[in-house]
């Protein structure tokens, strides 16, 4: 039975040991990874020590009497441990909190790698559920956003290319022309492209509302870049109150596109075919439409003020009590055009195409502005206005059929 017993007590005692041996292995691994914090930590217990045997002696060192000087002695002591005592707690929540902040971004980083993997499948239910995992991310994570927007973007580029639809390799601009003599090798084309998937309108709304937007003062820091967005295939795309400001929409196709109150500002449209498009109290204020195609567009109630729209095509575009002050629009096709109560103050008009246009009610339109234009054959003019343009000998304007065929007009513009 003693045999027993001590069998059992020496199991008892190797185990104990054996535990002992781990964790003074395991302390040494973590003193080794962070020698400064254990030393700190040494020093901090040490200083503790010396505090609550030396000080409290030495405030009581000048009394006499012995057990009035044992009491405040045992008071001085005790503060000063509660005091210390707090100390420690606040040390520990610290490090708690190190520890949490740690756990929480390994968390991060995991969810992170599982939505990338969900991108990948061929499901459309599990795409979704990685890109919303990824705007989660975007707005608990400062240090994954930009990246996640970047990440986001690039799968647009990816999966709605222009050139690659379909196996269609025609720059955006000649993917369809709503010209009447527009050729039917085009046309059959055009039918061939397929409706806006559902990921990619998913991941342009969660761009549009994202957590910073470009005008935002934190912005600089947090979006280094605009989003680009260039050659993307993005018709009937459906944006409301979205923030794209500075975005890239370079040879971007959104034909038919349904977009209200939405902010572009100093977006590049550059060659971007926006035929058919609605725009509804929209601020496009300063944007590039250089080369681009609004043929047949309703804009209504839209801020353009600033636009550059050199060479741009906008037969039988729709204007509706919108605002084009300052704009550049030299050598513009404005063929067919129907401007109702915009602005265009001060807009430069130098070789535009005014043929077939209805301007009867366009505020803010000077005889200097359209002395310059290319023509205005068959076009609508307050007879004010159109009375005083023959009278100051331009006649020619309003009475000359244009030289090039309609709809076929060249637009090199040489600065």
């Amino acid at each position: 039975m003693a045999k027993e017993r001590s069998m059992a007590l020496r199991e008892e005692l190797n185990q104990f040991l054996g535990n002992a041996k781990k964790e003074i292995k395991q302390l040494y691994e973590k003193i080794k990874q962070r020698p400064l914090t254990c030393l700190i930590c040494i020093i901090i217990i040490v200083t503790a020590i010396v505090l609550l045997i030396g000080l409290p002696h030495w405030q009581v060192s000048g009394i006499n009497n012995v057990t009035e000087k044992v009491t405040l002695e045992n008071q001085s002591r005790a503060t000063l441990a509660q005091i210390l005592g707090g100390v420690a707690v606040g040390i520990g929540i610290y490090f708690a909190w190190g520890n949490l902040t740690t756990a929480r971004e390994g968390q991060i980083t995991e969810r992170f790698t599982r939505a990338i993997d969900q991108l990948g499948s061929d499901k459309l239910e599990i795409r979704l559920g990685g890109i919303y995992a990824l705007e989660r991310i975007s707005r608990e994570s400062e240090k994954d956003y930009w990246p996640i927007m970047e990440i986001l973007t690039a799968y647009v580029r990816l999966n709605s290319n222009v050139d690659k639809l379909n196996g269609i390799s025609l720059p955006v601009y000649d993917l369809i022309s709503m010209d009447i003599q527009a050729n039917e090798s085009t046309k059959k084309q055009h039918s061939k492209l397929k409706k806006l998937p559902l990921d990619i309108q998913s991941i342009l709304t969660i761009l549009g509302k994202r957590k910073y937007a470009c005008n935002d003062n934190e912005s600089k820091y947090l979006e280094p870049d605009n989003l680009d967005l260039n050659n993307t295939y993005l018709e009937m795309i459906e944006l409301k109150n979205a923030h794209l400001e500075g975005a890239n929409f370079k040879r971007a196709y959104l034909q038919r596109a349904y977009i209200k109150k939405t902010h572009f500002e100093e977006a590049d449209f550059e060659e971007a075919n926006l035929e058919n498009a609605q725009l509804f109290e929209c601020c496009l204020e300063g944007v590039n439409f250089e080369n681009g195609h609004l043929e047949n567009a309703y804009i209504t109630k839209s801020n353009l003020k600033n636009i550059f729209s050199r060479n741009a095509h906008l037969q039988g575009v729709n204007f509706f009590k919108s605002n084009l002050e300052r704009a550049f629009l030299p050598r513009v096709n404005f063929r067919n055009a129907f401007l109702l109560s915009v602005n265009l103050a001060k807009a430069n008009l130098e070789g535009a195409n005014f043929e077939g246009a209805n301007l009867k009610k366009v505020k803010n339109l000077t005889i200097d502005q359209l002395s310059k234009v290319k023509t205005l054959y068959k076009a609508e003019l307050d007879p004010e206005l159109e009375a005083e343009l023959r009278a100051k000998g331009y006649s020619h304007l309003l009475d000359d059929e244009p030289d090039d065929e309609p709809g076929n007009e060249s637009f090199v513009f040489s600065d």
